[in-house]
């Protein structure tokens, strides 16, 4: 029999015989998290928002280039975006391998205009997550916009 010790606040470093368990390797959870941002105007419709920086890429699964996350840790992921409008109309949808799961409109005229939008997913190996242009590109070619997009793993789905 091995032996184990238990704290308690009536006795410290008691030992009490026990059976022996198993020693099992933990490995730590996985990771994947990311946040981009950009100043510019927004793409034609349909097309993926391009983030020109990084503020936080971990593993690599957000693409610069392409605007899109590439799930390669199934699980709970909480995605959300905020864009920050000056006499700019935007219109964007979050996308979730080509299925819009959310949608924003706004209008900033004369002053500024804030728009953010949250939503937890599920996600399976493969899946892509990406923010899109709803807007026709002649109603939004003036103005200032700054567009930031975050994500991250809430939980893995863990088998065995």
């Amino acid at each position: 029999m091995g032996e184990i010790t238990i704290q308690c606040s009536k006795c410290y470093n008691q030992r009490i015989p026990g059976i022996p368990g198993d020693i099992k390797n933990c490995s730590s959870p996985p990771k994947s998290a990311f946040a981009v941002k950009v100043s510019d105007l927004l793409p034609a419709p349909s097309q993926p928002i391009v983030f020109k920086e990084a503020l936080h890429k971990d593993q690599d699964r957000f693409n610069l280039t392409t605007g899109v996350f590439t799930c390669t840790v199934p699980g709970v992921y909480h995605f959300g975006f905020d864009i920050e409008l000056f006499q700019h109309a935007m219109k964007l949808g979050l996308m979730k391998s080509g299925t819009q799961v959310l949608e924003k409109e706004a209008q900033a005229k004369d002053n500024y205009r804030h728009v953010s939008g949250n939503v937890i997913l599920q996600l399976t190996m493969g899946d892509r997550v990406w923010l899109e242009s709803k807007l026709d590109t002649a109603e939004s070619e003036k103005g200032l916009i700054e567009s930031m997009f975050f994500g991250y793993l809430l939980y893995g789905n863990y088998t065995g």
